[in-house]
């Protein structure tokens, strides 16, 4: 079974009484298998990422030369 990265958090959370540190954080993502809805989420993200227009409204942010100027 595989445990989604929110519910590994609040295992983390309880296990230690605490928040984990940055270099927890590393250390579980690096034996996370993310789940099908998570892989299904993060492509959307990515997704509406790369095809969203900058603010500029003209191209990507990364292609947008008023954007690189920042």
């Amino acid at each position: 079974m595989t445990i989604t990265w929110a519910d590994r958090l609040i295992n983390i959370r309880k296990a230690f009484g605490r928040d984990p540190t940055y270099s927890e954080l590393l250390d579980m993502a690096q034996i996370h298998e993310m789940t099908p809805a998570e892989i299904k989420a993060q492509r959307a993200s990515f997704v509406r990422g790369m095809t969203a227009r900058c603010e500029h409204g003209e191209l990507d942010f990364e292609q947008c030369p008023k954007c690189r100027e920042r």
